[in-house]
């Protein structure tokens, strides 16, 4: 049988450094997303199918209240004037020392990509096993909600980036339901940055139709 354990040394003293350091990650993610212009908010929203007029005055409008987490991901990451996402943009703007915490979680979330997993193993209380859907690979994702959960076969999206020798995830996941692994291939290629975005947003907008059929049953 194929050994598919990429579980780290040391898992007990790596979660608890996450379970410290993930408090500042929505802090971090609010001041990235105030480098960004009015024009960039609303270009991000009207690509989401988020942007809406009425009585004459132009907004965001979200049909749940999870979307708003998925939107400032997007646009932390996705938005690139120039070449350049906001994440980057705050990491090259960075006084920080390079071993503070601020540093730290900078450096790896400029190298952040955008994915589909299906999550094979959990670990409580330190993370998942997870398959790269695109990519290909498994990779061990720390976390503190998903290990509590029944997720293994669950499909997932979220945005992940290298962390003390694993791997994080921006917060913002997006999950599809349970699927079998029953002759799963990845795609085997790592996407550029248009096609990651086209990934990112092919996934909110089925995300989206997710929640309201969920809404729509539960009705």
């Amino acid at each position: 049988m194929e050994d598919y354990s990429v579980v780290p040394p040391h898992l007990d003293q790596l979660a608890a450094e996450y379970k410290r350091l993930w408090p500042l990650m929505p802090g971090l993610h609010a001041r990235i997303t105030r480098l960004a212009s009015k024009e960039a908010i609303k270009s991000c929203a009207r690509r989401l199918g988020m942007l809406s007029r009425q009585h004459g005055k132009t907004g965001i409008v979200f049909a749940h209240e999870l979307e708003a987490e998925i939107f400032q991901d997007y646009l932390n990451y996705m938005h690139q004037p120039r070449g350049i996402s906001l994440v980057r943009q705050m990491f090259n703007r960075t006084r920080a020392l390079p071993d503070s915490d601020e540093h730290i979680l900078l450096a790896g979330m400029a190298q952040a990509r955008f994915s589909l997993f299906w999550i094979r193993e959990i670990h409580p209380p330190g993370g998942v096993v997870a398959l790269d859907l695109i990519g290909g690979g498994h990779f061990f994702i720390l976390d503190q909600s998903l290990p509590q959960q029944d997720v293994v076969g669950v499909l997932a999206a979220f945005r992940i980036f290298p962390f003390c020798g694993a791997w994080m995830h921006t917060g913002a996941s997006m999950l599809f339901g349970t699927i079998d692994d029953a002759g799963m291939q990845p795609m085997g290629q790592i996407p550029d940055n248009q096609e990651e975005r086209e990934l990112n947003e092919e996934s909110i907008y089925r995300w989206r139709t997710l929640l309201e059929e969920t809404e729509e049953e539960a009705w």
